[in-house]
């Protein structure tokens, strides 16, 4: 296992957090995982999607030798959409969340990605508020956007250079006064 990204003591042990690419192997842990977390889970072959998938970026996250999280994610142009994001939910509350959230924006290359994309339920106020302490913006909600149980999201946004309204105006090839 190749430690890709890796952060401060965390574990219980004084572990650290470490990233490397999800592949085949991890998916019964991180399906285990998804089905404990989500009220409308994910199942085995949206993940083997996603890993075959082009522009896909899959992590797996571990402290010791204990898969804790995954980040699935994919490349669009310029943007890295968030598309899931967990812990275990028996480490919940630990701050680990934040750790892997990190560790992901640390390894994401800027000057090729100028943008995080990601949805949220609304009825989720602690990854509302981890987004949040990361300069997530709202940028819109849409209607009826999950399911099981039927529910809005909230579409959050972090510029990874500049501004929110810098990174529209280059999207839109806009004329800006700073350029």
């Amino acid at each position: 296992m190749s430690r890709d990204f890796q952060s401060g003591p965390d574990g219980a042990d004084g572990s650290p957090m470490w990233l490397e690419a999800m592949n085949e192997t991890h998916l019964d842990a991180v399906v285990q995982i998804e089905a404990r977390v989500f009220s409308n889970p994910w199942r085995r072959r949206d993940f083997e999607f996603s890993l075959e998938r082009d522009g896909s970026h899959c992590l797996v996250a571990w402290i010791g030798d204990r898969l804790v999280g995954y980040t699935v994610g994919f490349f669009i142009s310029y943007e890295y959409h968030l598309a899931d994001f967990a812990i275990h939910p028996d480490l919940q509350g630990q701050g680990l969340g934040m750790q892997l959230l990190d560790l992901l924006l640390a390894g994401l290359d800027i000057q090729k990605t100028h943008m995080i994309s990601l949805e949220v339920r609304v009825s989720n106020p602690q990854a509302i508020a981890l987004y949040k302490k990361r300069d997530f913006q709202t940028l819109a909600i849409r209607k009826g956007y999950y399911s099981r149980p039927k529910e809005d999201a909230l579409v959050m946004v972090k510029p990874l250079q500049g501004s929110l309204s810098d990174w529209v105006e280059q999207a839109l090839n806009l004329p800006s006064e700073n350029r």
